[in-house]
């Protein structure tokens, strides 16, 4: 009888073992269809975080890669290295694991990223550290120096606590953007080795410390694939290089550079994007173009080797966390579809699932209005197309010199919103944010042309200056609150000053028309220098 008992659980164990293995392995070996979370520009709520979690898995989304750190700090707090500079509302080990097992749990693999040469602030400008900082002087991107045992001894520290919190075989170690070089252990291996040399070494070095963790390396592919391309033929193979490019919309070119590297021994991810530097509050039509690309040729693949696609979505604080659920839902789509997808196909299920109401022509011009004429941002192709939200003399200089009248759309979109407002049935949360989010553009847009139609106007006298500024910082100030408190609800972090991302430049703006407001001969003579007759 013992025996039998013994038989029986020793059965027991060897079936789920196998059923944890097989579940294991199909996780891994599954296309992946992503998205990431970029935390550390914007630390947001663990609700919100299960919210979206919740949506992938609606969505057939089954990955996300969850950034810990960049040069804002770290959202995670290590406590192996409690010094490292922290991002406000940085988690704590058992949050973070408890953000993970949610996923986890329903069958999302959550993929940790850490910083580990580019991005790297979050160690160099912590004073313990400094002295690993390797990037030029007053450099936009920096790095970590790669030639040091001191950088491998931190990154393998900081790399063995995230890994026992994320049970996953991936481990993401960033390295885009890397601006290197310029310290002087750098400099003394830069006479005997190549930069290429050097680079690939350093970043073996890394994938040797995840394998040891029993992970596998993922890396972004621009300087081993778009810069430095000497690197790809030093680089470990198992090495999976992720091919991060925005704004392409050519698949056959996407499907080149996917060739050559699966030529050369690699394992490769496709990453179009949702959100970059040329978006603001809202994304336009042209972006999914890129999604699109993207898809056709990852999705429709055939090598094992192609591991399938991940979108990546940057600074959260560019937008309202819940204006965006309809662009996700289209990126979703896309990639399900494998590409050669008509974007506004998924709108119609959108706006009845999510918002419980029916689609009508309302909510079609609604969506296709937004989508085609929103405007872009700092990495606009298209100047004429730039959103500014202006708060300093160059961008007054910039606005006045181009005298281009904004077209603006969107006071008849936030009618047509207003309209459908008490038809919500369900986020009506959601939908609020979307509103503000429209009355946001409308509001700078107008705000764009009545700077040029004050000057059109030649009310030179310092009365007239002074009202029109008055005006202008005391709607600023709304604007802000508006935007200040719905940030609160799904967010660990507060709006700084120094936050120059887009909606969150609006502390900027609203304290420089403030300024100009108390001090009007101020901007007299910033048009006076613009050869302008303002007295």
């Amino acid at each position: 009888m013992k025996k039998s008992l013994r038989f029986l659980i020793l059965f027991t164990l060897i079936l789920f073992l196998s059923n944890s293995v097989k579940s294991t392995a199909s996780i891994v070996a599954r296309p992946f269809r992503g998205f990431m979370i970029d935390a550390p520009r914007g630390v947001e709520s663990i609700d919100y975080y299960f919210r979206l979690i919740d949506f992938c898995k609606s969505e057939g989304i089954n990955s996300i890669i969850f950034r810990l750190t960049d040069d804002q700090g770290t959202a995670y707090h290590f406590t192996s290295h409690p010094e490292l500079n922290r991002c406000e509302g940085a988690f704590t080990t058992q949050e973070l694991r408890k953000i993970v097992q949610y996923a986890q749990q329903r069958g999302i693999e959550m993929i940790p990223e850490i910083e580990s040469f580019g991005h790297s602030k979050y160690i160099t400008q912590t004073k313990q550290y400094s002295f690993l900082n390797d990037g030029p002087a007053g450099a936009d991107f920096n790095a970590l120096c790669p030639v040091s045992d001191s950088t491998f001894v931190l990154m393998n520290d900081l790399f063995t606590e995230v890994a026992t919190i994320f049970p996953g075989p991936y481990f993401h170690l960033g390295c885009d953007e890397v601006n290197w070089g310029a310290g002087k252990l750098s400099k003394d291996a830069l006479s005997t080795k190549s930069k290429s040399q050097i680079w690939a070494e350093y970043v073996n070095k890394l994938n040797g410390c995840l394998k040891a963790l029993n992970k596998k390396t993922m890396i972004w592919g621009d300087v081993p694939i778009y810069q430095d391309k000497a690197v790809l033929d030093l680089l470990s193979k198992d090495v999976v290089l992720i091919d991060w490019n925005y704004w392409e919309t050519d698949k056959e070119k996407v499907n080149t550079v996917a060739q050559t590297l699966l030529g050369k021994g690699f394992q490769i991810i496709g990453c179009p994007a949702v959100s970059w530097c040329r978006w603001g509050p809202r994304v336009g039509e042209s972006q999914f173009k890129n999604i699109n690309a993207y898809a056709a040729v990852y999705g429709n693949l055939e090598n094992p080797n192609n591991l399938g696609i991940i979108l990546s979505n940057w600074v959260p604080k560019r937008y309202l966390q819940n204006s965006q659920w309809d662009t996700y839902t289209i990126a979703a789509k896309i990639m399900i579809h494998k590409g050669n997808y008509n974007f506004m196909d998924a709108i119609p299920a959108f706006v009845e699932n999510h918002f419980g109401v029916k689609y009508n022509s309302s909510w079609e011009k609604i969506y296709s209005t937004i989508y085609k004429d929103i405007s872009q941002w700092e990495c606009s192709q298209n100047d004429s197309l730039k959103f500014s939200p202006w708060y300093a003399e160059s961008h007054i200089r910039k606005i006045v010199m181009n005298h281009k009248v904004v077209k603006n759309n969107m006071p008849e979109l936030k009618k047509l919103l207003l309209s459908c407002k008490h038809d919500i049935t369900r986020n009506k949360g959601d939908f609020d944010e979307f509103l503000l989010t429209i009355d946001f553009i409308d509001y700078n847009y107008n705000r764009q042309n009545e700077l040029i139609a004050f000057i059109n106007s030649k009310k030179t006298d310092l009365n007239s200056v002074g009202n029109y500024l008055k005006k202008l910082a005391l709607a600023d100030q709304l604007m802000l609150e508006k935007i200040h408190t719905v940030w609160r609800i799904g967010r660990r972090c507060t709006i700084r000053e120094r936050d120059g991302e887009n909606m969150w430049s609006y502390f900027k703006v609203a304290n420089y028309s403030k300024h100009l407001s108390e001090n009007p001969a101020e901007f007299i003579d910033i048009l006076n220098a613009l050869s302008i007759n303002i007295k």
